[in-house]
């Protein structure tokens, strides 16, 4: 019943999305990637240039990381990026590009979790696998009015077994994207429109008017700040640069200079602003600075000199390139 009314709705209310256009699994799987951690407004832009970039699994494959760390720049969570790249490349080189379709074999791929796998299979092979997100947690702890916390895995497999029931004699590709779908646009976070909702007379929390109750979440520690001095070094048209990713972030985007404060390999001539840099377990709150290389200093290996004329063309770091952007607007480098 539930199945039904779900489908259903999904097919009269489903947004006509560019990774909705065919159930290739490269595009699911690219879809569902980037779509981690990522609002769909946000991501869509980024998919379409991706795919008109990297059409098919070969194609990706082929790329050198430059351009597929280029290609996602900005979107944040670049490990994503990475991790799709080697998944490509041993899907041609194990499974001669052909995606595969069995629950174990898409798990093996790298970067590919339970959820990424049974939505592929779900979508793009229409096995009925149950897809379990934040959004499907939301709406199935809605319906059934659970108190478990959802971010136990004892809750995550309860509720893959009553998805298990649901989907029974249902089409898996429907019913899954539409329980995405009723978590993104009906059943939100804070605002449920119950309303418009086509499964509310099966929901336990609407019927006694306790649904923002729902999901239970344990709370998550507060993530810890760290404060550090961004320099922006030009010296005749070259801009420094750094590779230093010892903090594990990032690998393989440039960054500008980023140190502790009073560090001497630097002289400050102007402070030009602050800002605050969120990441999902810890805050960057940076400090941007004209400076020069300190007379005498050698540079070490993580340093180097980029042409100013290239900066457009290598992937940043997102905090950096929010600074670089900034500067751009005010400055042309010359002044620097």
């Amino acid at each position: 019943m539930i199945a039904n009314e779900l489908t259903r709705w999904y097919k009269l209310n489903k947004r006509e999305l560019p990774f909705r256009m065919n159930k290739d699994p490269y595009s699911v799987w690219v879809s569902e990637i980037m779509a981690q951690q990522t609002r769909i407004e946000t991501m869509v832009p980024y998919y379409l240039r991706w795919m008109a970039k990297f059409p098919d699994i070969q194609t990706c494959a082929n790329a050198d990381e430059t351009e597929i760390l280029k290609a996602w720049e900005g979107l944040g969570y670049y490990r994503r990026a990475r991790m799709l790249w080697n998944g490509a490349k041993m899907i041609v080189n194990e499974y001669h590009g052909i995606f595969p379709s069995d629950y174990a074999t898409i798990r093996e791929i790298p970067g590919i979790g339970d959820y990424t796998a049974a939505a592929i299979l779900s979508i793009a092979f229409n096995q009925p696998v149950p897809a379990v997100d934040g959004n499907v947690l939301r709406v199935v702890s809605r319906v059934l009015m659970s108190s478990s916390d959802i971010a136990k895995d004892s809750t995550k497999k309860h509720i893959t077994n009553v998805l298990n029931e649901w989907m029974v004699g249902a089409e898996p590709s429907d019913f899954t994207q539409g329980l995405m779908e009723l978590g993104a646009l009906v059943c939100k976070v804070s605002a449920p429109d119950c309303q418009q909702c086509p499964i509310r007379h099966h929901c336990l929390s609407f019927q006694h008017g306790v649904q923002k109750d729902f999901p239970v979440k344990s709370l998550h520690k507060k993530p810890k700040s760290e404060s550090y001095v961004v320099h922006l070094v030009v010296d005749n048209d070259f801009l420094l640069i750094s590779k230093d990713w010892s903090d594990g972030l990032m690998e393989g985007y440039l960054r500008l200079p980023q140190v502790r404060e009073n560090d001497d390999r630097f002289v400050i001539s102007e402070s030009l602003f602050s800002f605050k840099h969120v990441f999902s377990h810890k805050i960057w709150l940076l400090s941007v600075v004209k400076s020069r290389f300190t007379d005498g200093v050698e540079l070490s290996d993580d340093y180097s000199w980029l042409p100013i004329s290239e900066i457009d063309s290598v992937a940043w770091i997102s905090a950096h390139r929010k600074i670089l952007l900034k500067t751009l607007k005010k400055s042309d480098f010359s002044s620097l």
